[in-house]
C-alpha cells in the first residue's frame, strides 16, 4: 500500500516559496462566491507532487504523520491499560486477570472511527453479560440439584478435612487450606457438574452459531465463551451461591473498554469525517497508478506486469472496503472542521464514479495484456509442434478444442478477446496524441485534490496564517484544473473524431456510406471501434474527475471557517436549506424537466420486483410429503448445516478440554497449571474451514513464542528475579507494546489471531510475574520463565485438541466453500442476464425515466462485486489446505476474476439499455444477436452447466454450444456478412456508447467461454465424442 509522506512541519512550510513568488494569484472573494476561472493565458497553478512509491513492504510502509499518530494513540492506550497491573489499588481490586484490560485494548484499538470502536466494545460486553446472565441461571439450577442436607454434610466433611490438614502440617491458616481443598475438587458432585456442562454447552452452541451466521459477532462469541468458561471450570467446585464469579474477567474487560474510549476522545482524537477524508486521499493516490499505466497503454505499449495491475486493483478494493464502515457511521459524526459529514459524503459519492471508471480502464488494460498470450496459444493450437517418436506418432495429448478450431480456421479471429484488437498505427498514434492532455490533466487533478483534502484535514482546530492563505489558492487551483479537464476532454473528442475521419475516410463514399469494396475490411473497422472504446474509457475518467474537482472546489469556496458539526445541527441546516431553496415553479417556468421522486421510486420497486421474479422462478413444484417427515428433515438439515457442525465442534472441544477441571483427581492440577488457557485456546482455534485453521495454528504458534520471548526480555531487564520496580517496568513496557500495536494495526487482518495470542502471552508474563510478589492468592503460575513455560505447554495442548476435533468427522473444506460461493455468484449472474434479456428481448420498459432502474442495476452489481471481492482472503488461504477437490487456489482465483469481469460487462450492457437511443439499441440487437432465441438458450445452458460444475466438481460435457463468441461471429457473418457503418456515426457520442455496449457484450461472451475452458482444464470432460476410426485405433 502506498502511503503519502507526512511532515511534522507547519502546513505552510512546503509552499512558502510558491506563495512568495505568486502573490498576485491569491484570490479575494467572499465566502460562497466561486472565483472566476483564470484566462487561458494565465499560468496554471503547478500541481503538487504526489508521494513517491517506496520500496518498503506494505506492512512497514506507514512512516507518515497520520499512521504514526494512530500508532502512538493506540500504544498509549495499551500502555495505560497495562499500568493497572502495576498500581496496587487497581491490582487488588481487579485481581490476577488485570492484564486482560490491555488485551482488550489491543484487540479493539482506538485506531480511527470512535463509533466503530464503541460498537466493538459493546459487542464484547454484550457477550460477557449474556454469559454472566446464563451462568447465573446455570448456577441456580445446578445448586438446586443437590439437597441442603447433602450440601451441609459435605461442608462438615470439608471442615473436618481442614482440621486434619492443620494438625498434619501445623499451618493455622484455615481459610487458605479450605481454598486449596475447594479448588482441588473436594466439593465436586457429578449431578452439579452435569448441569453446568449441559447448560454451558447449550450457550456455547448457540453463540457459536450466531458467530457463524454473522461474522460481526466474533467478539461477542470470544468473550462470551471466556466468561462462560469461568462457570464451567470453577462453578462446580464452589460451595455457595457466587453471583460475582465472572467479575474476574468482566471487570478488566470493562476497564479496557473505558480506557480505549477515553484515549480515542482525548489523545490526538480523530473524527469519523477526518478518517474518511484521509482514506479518500489514500485511495486517490493509489488510483494514480492506473492512470500512469493507461498512458503507456494508449501509446501501444504492453510492457506491463499483469500481477502488479491485479495487485493494484485488489489494494484499491481493500481501501474502499475499509472506507465503508466510516461512511456508514458518518451521519452520527461529531467533529470540528470546515466540512460536515454531508460534505464528505458528497465527495465520496463523486469518488465512487472515479473508482468505477478507473476500474473499468484497469480491467481493459488487464484484458489487453493477456490477449497476446491467448493469441499465441490459439496459434500454437492451429499449428502444433509435432514431436517425432519411435512409432512416428504425435506424443502430445489430445486437445478436443483443437479439432473444433481446425474445422473453422477463421474462428481464431473471433476467439481473440474482444476489446483487445489492435487498430492501425495511425489511429493509435492519433489517439495517443489526443488523449495525452487528458491524462496529464487527470494526473494534475489527483495531485490538486489530494493537496486540498490534506489541507482540510490538517487544519481542523486552528488554521495557521500560511494555511489560511493556501486554502483559497487550493480552491482556485482545483477549479482551474477542472476547467482544464473539461477543455482537454472536449479537445480529445474533437481530435479523435477528426483523426478517425481522416484516417478511415477512404472507407466511405461521397454520401457517407461504407463502400462496397470496403465491406470486407473488418480489421480496420474493428480497430476503429476499439479506438472509440479506449477513448470512451479515458473520457469517462476525465468526466468523473471533473465532477470530483467541481465538488471539492465548491466546498473549498463555501466552507471557509472551522465549525462544530453534529447530527442535530446538520439536520436543522438541511431543513433550512431545503425550505430556502424550495421553488416548485422554477423548473417549469424555465423549461427544465421535473424529476418526480415518486416516479423514480415506482420504477425502482418495479425493477426490484422483476429481479425477484427472475430469481424465484415459476412453476417450481412445492415440497411434498408428510408434514412430520418434512419437520424431521428440516430439523436434521438444521443440525447438520455447516454452522451447526462448527458449533458442535466448539462444544466437543469444550467438553474434551474442560472435563479435567471437574474430575476430583485432576481438578487441583488443572487449576494450578492454568488449564483454562488450554480450554480457551482450543475453543478459539476451531474455525469454519481447514485452510483458515492451518494458517491460524501457524500464526498462533509463532505469535505465542514471540510474545513470550518479548515478555521475558522486558521482565528480566526491568526486574530480574526480584519483585520488580513499577517505574522501571512502566518505562520498559512501551518497547514491547509498540511492536504488537504495529502488528495489530498494519499487518493484514489474517494475522490478527496470531498477533492477538502473542500480545496476550506478553501481557500474561508481565502480569503474572508481577502478581507473584504483590498478590497472595492460590494458583499463580510462577515468575517469568515458569509462566512462559506453562503458557506454551497449555497452548500446544489446546492446538492438539483443536486439531483432532477439527479433523473429525471430516475436515471442513475451504475449497468447497469458495467453489460453492462462486457457483452462487454465477447463479446471480444468470439472473442478471435473464433480467437483461427481459428488456432487450421484448423491448419492454418501465417508463421513460430510468433513474430507479439504474439504481437497482448498480446496487445489485455492487453487491455481487463485494461478494466476489470478499473471497480474496479465503482464496489466498487455500495454499494451507490439502483438499481432494479438483479445484485449487489458482483455478479458483482465475474463476473469481472471470466472474468479476462477467459481472462488470453485464452491468455495462444493462446500463446501456437505459442510456442508448432506440436507434442504437436496435442496432446492437441486430449486430450482436443479443435477443436471438438460440443465442439465449446457448448462453443459459452454458451458465447453468458451469454453475453445476463449480458446485459439484463434476466434469463438463465435451460438446457444448461454445465458444459463444464464435457462434455470435458466425451468426453475424451468416445474417449480415458486413458491418453497416456511416461517416455520421463517427461524430456521434451515442455511437461511442454503442461501441462500449457492444464491446461489453462480446467481453461477456468471451469471458463465459474462458470460464468453460478453465472448468474443462480443471475438472475434465465427459461424454467424449470420438471419431470412430480414431476410437478403434486407440482401443
Amino acid at each position: 500500500m502506498e502511503k503519502e509522506p507526512r511532515s511534522s512541519e507547519s502546513p505552510g512550510t512546503d509552499q512558502g516559496k510558491t506563495e512568495q513568488q505568486q502573490p498576485h494569484q491569491q484570490p479575494q472573494h467572499q465566502p460562497g462566491i466561486a472565483p472566476q476561472p483564470s484566462s487561458p493565458d494565465a499560468a496554471p497553478t503547478p500541481a503538487p507532487p504526489l508521494p513517491q512509491t517506496r520500496s518498503l513492504p506494505q506492512w512497514l510502509d506507514h512512516f507518515n504523520r497520520r499512521d504514526l499518530t494512530t500508532t502512538l494513540r493506540c500504544a498509549i492506550a495499551v500502555w495505560v491499560a497495562s499500568l493497572l497491573m502495576l498500581i496496587n489499588p487497581s491490582l487488588n481490586r481487579i485481581g490476577q486477570t488485570t492484564f486482560l484490560a490491555s488485551v482488550v485494548v489491543y484487540i479493539i484499538p482506538p485506531a480511527g472511527n470512535l463509533i466503530v470502536a464503541i460498537i466493538g466494545y459493546l459487542s464484547l460486553l454484550v457477550g460477557m453479560c449474556l454469559a454472566w446472565a446464563w451462568g447465573l441461571a446455570t448456577m441456580r439450577a445446578a445448586q438446586a440439584v443437590r439437597s441442603p442436607a447433602e450440601l451441609n454434610a459435605r461442608l462438615q466433611a470439608l471442615q473436618q478435612q481442614v482440621g486434619a490438614t492443620v494438625q498434619a502440617t501445623g499451618n493455622n491458616n484455615t481459610a487458605a487450606i479450605a481454598t486449596v481443598l475447594v479448588h482441588d475438587g473436594f466439593m465436586l458432585d457429578t449431578r452439579v457438574t452435569v448441569v453446568y456442562f449441559v447448560m454451558g454447552c447449550i450457550f456455547i452452541y448457540f453463540i457459536s452459531r450466531l458467530r457463524y451466521a454473522f461474522n460481526l459477532t466474533v467478539l461477542t462469541q470470544l468473550f462470551g465463551i471466556i466468561a462462560m468458561d469461568i462457570f464451567l471450570v470453577i462453578g462446580p467446585t464452589l460451595t455457595r451461591w457466587t453471583p460475582r464469579l465472572p467479575e474476574v474477567v468482566v471487570l478488566p474487560a470493562a476497564c479496557g473498554c473505558a480506557i480505549g474510549i477515553a484515549c480515542a476522545l482525548f489523545i490526538l482524537p480523530q473524527s469519523t469525517s477526518q478518517v474518511a477524508i484521509g482514506q479518500i486521499e489514500n485511495l486517490l493516490i493509489m488510483l494514480n497508478h492506473p492512470i500512469q499505466t493507461g498512458r503507456q497503454f494508449v501509446g501501444g505499449s504492453l510492457d506491463f506486469d499483469i500481477k502488479l495491475l491485479k495487485r493494484s486493483k485488489r489494494r484499491a478494493l481493500t481501501l474502499y472496503a475499509q472506507l465503508q464502515p466510516n461512511m456508514a457511521f458518518l451521519p452520527l459524526d461529531v467533529s470540528r472542521g470546515q466540512w460536515s459529514s454531508d460534505d464528505v459524503k458528497s465527495v465520496y459519492t463523486k469518488m465512487q464514479g472515479v473508482l468505477a471508471t478507473t476500474f473499468a480502464l484497469l480491467e481493459f488494460q488487464i484484458a489487453r495484456v493477456t490477449s497476446q498470450e491467448k493469441i499465441d496459444k490459439l496459434r500454437d493450437m492451429l499449428n502444433p509442434h509435432v514431436t517425432d517418436s519411435s512409432d512416428g506418432k504425435d506424443t502430445n495429448p489430445r486437445d478436443p478444442r483443437r479439432a473444433r478450431i481446425l474445422q473453422s480456421p477463421d474462428l481464431i479471429n473471433a476467439l481473440i478477446a474482444p476489446g483487445t484488437a489492435v487498430g492501425s498505427d495511425d489511429m493509435r498514434d492519433a489517439l495517443h496524441d489526443s488523449s495525452e492532455a487528458v491524462l496529464d490533466a487527470t494526473t494534475d487533478a489527483i495531485s490538486h485534490v489530494v493537496e486540498a483534502l490534506r489541507l482540510v484535514n490538517m487544519n481542523r482546530w486552528f488554521v495557521s496564517k500560511s494555511a489560511r492563505a493556501r486554502l483559497p489558492q487550493a480552491a482556485l487551483a482545483v477549479r482551474q484544473i477542472g476547467a482544464r479537464l473539461a477543455q482537454a476532454r472536449e479537445a480529445c473528442i474533437a481530435d479523435t473524431t477528426n483523426a478517425a475521419i481522416d484516417i478511415h475516410g477512404n472507407l466511405f463514399d461521397d454520401e457517407g456510406l461504407l463502400k462496397t469494396e470496403m465491406k470486407g475490411e473488418s480489421k480496420k473497422i474493428a480497430g476503429l471501434v476499439i479506438a472509440f472504446v479506449i477513448e470512451e474509457h479515458i473520457i469517462a475518467i476525465a468526466a468523473a474527475y471533473e465532477k470530483l474537482t467541481a465538488e471539492v472546489a465548491r466546498l473549498l469556496e463555501t466552507r471557509t471557517t472551522n465549525q462544530f458539526w453534529g447530527p442535530l445541527r446538520r439536520r436543522f441546516a438541511s431543513r433550512a436549506s431545503a425550505s430556502a431553496d424550495e421553488e416548485p415553479s422554477a423548473p417549469a417556468l424555465s423549461g427544465q424537466a421535473v424529476t418526480d421522486p415518486d416516479r423514480i421510486q415506482m420504477h425502482t420497486r418495479e425493477a426490484e420486483r422483476r429481479l425477484k421474479v427472475v430469481s424465484n422462478g415459476q412453476g417450481i413444484p412445492k415440497k411434498r410429503g408428510n408434514p412430520i417427515a418434512r419437520a424431521v428433515a428440516a430439523i436434521f438439515s438444521w443440525l447438520t448445516a455447516p454452522g451447526s457442525v462448527y458449533a458442535l465442534r466448539v462444544v466437543a472441544v469444550t467438553v474434551a478440554t474442560g472435563i479435567p477441571a471437574v474430575i476430583p483427581h485432576t481438578a487441583g492440577f488443572y487449576y494450578r497449571e492454568k488449564g483454562i488457557w488450554t480450554l480457551v485456546t482450543a475453543q478459539t482455534c476451531i474455525l469454519m474451514y481447514m485452510s483458515d485453521f492451518t494458517f491460524s495454528i501457524i500464526t498462533r504458534a509463532v505469535g505465542t513464542i514471540f510474545g513470550g520471548l518479548t515478555g521475558l526480555v522486558i521482565w528480566y531487564i526491568s526486574a530480574g528475579n526480584g519483585s520488580g520496580n513499577p517505574y522501571g517496568l512502566a518505562a520498559a513496557l512501551p518497547f514491547g507494546i509498540v511492536l504488537f500495536v504495529w502488528a495489530r494495526l498494519w499487518l493484514p487482518q489474517a494475522y490478527l489471531q496470531g498477533t492477538g495470542l502473542g500480545a496476550s502471552t506478553f501481557a500474561m508474563i508481565i502480569g503474572y510475574s508481577w502478581d507473584m510478589h504483590h498478590l497472595t492468592i492460590y494458583g499463580l503460575p510462577g515468575l517469568g520463565y515458569q509462566t512462559f513455560w506453562r503458557r506454551l505447554v497449555t497452548v500446544l495442548i489446546g492446538f492438539a485438541a483443536a486439531l483432532i476435533v477439527q479433523m473429525l468427522p471430516k475436515p471442513p473444506s475451504g475449497t468447497h466453500h469458495v467453489a460453492k460461493t462462486l457457483a452462487n455468484s454465477l447463479h446471480k449472474i444468470s439472473d442478471h442476464y435473464a433480467l437483461l434479456i427481459s428488456h432487450w428481448g421484448k423491448r419492454s420498459t418501465v417508463g421513460g425515466d430510468y433513474s430507479g432502474v439504474r439504481s437497482v442495476i448498480m446496487s445489485t452489481s455492487l453487491g455481487l462485486g463485494q461478494t466476489l471481492a470478499a473471497l480474496n482472503d479465503p482464496i489466498a488461504m487455500l495454499k494451507f489446505e490439502t483438499s481432494m477437490s479438483p479445484f485449487d487456489k489458482s483455478s479458483l482465483r482465475r474463476a473469481q476474476e472471470l466472474l468479476m469481469l462477467m459481472n462488470q460487462s453485464l452491468t455495462k450492457v444493462m446500463l446501456s439499455a437505459t442510456t442508448l437511443p432506440v436507434e442504437y439499441q436496435q442496432r446492437l440487437i441486430k449486430t450482436s444477436g443479443i435477443a436471438d432465441e438460440a443465442s439465449i438458450s446457448n448462453i443459459m445452458s452454458v451458465l447453468v452447466l458451469a454453475k453445476q460444475s463449480l458446485r459439484s466438481g463434476a466434469p463438463l460435457p465435451e460438446r457444448l454450444p461454445t465458444p459463444l463468441i464464435g457462434t455470435c461471429y458466425g451468426d453475424f457473418c451468416a445474417k449480415h456478412g458486413f458491418v453497416e457503418l456511416r461517416r455520421e456515426y463517427l461524430v456521434s457520442e451515442d455511437f461511442r456508447g454503442y461501441c462500449v455496449a457492444l464491446s461489453a457484450y462480446l467481453t461477456f461472451l468471451h469471458t463465459t467461454d474462458s470460464l468453460v475452458s478453465l472448468l474443462k482444464e480443471t475438472v475434465g470432460e465427459s461424454h467424449i465424442v470420438h471419431d470412430w476410426s480414431e476410437l478403434s485405433e486407440n482401443v
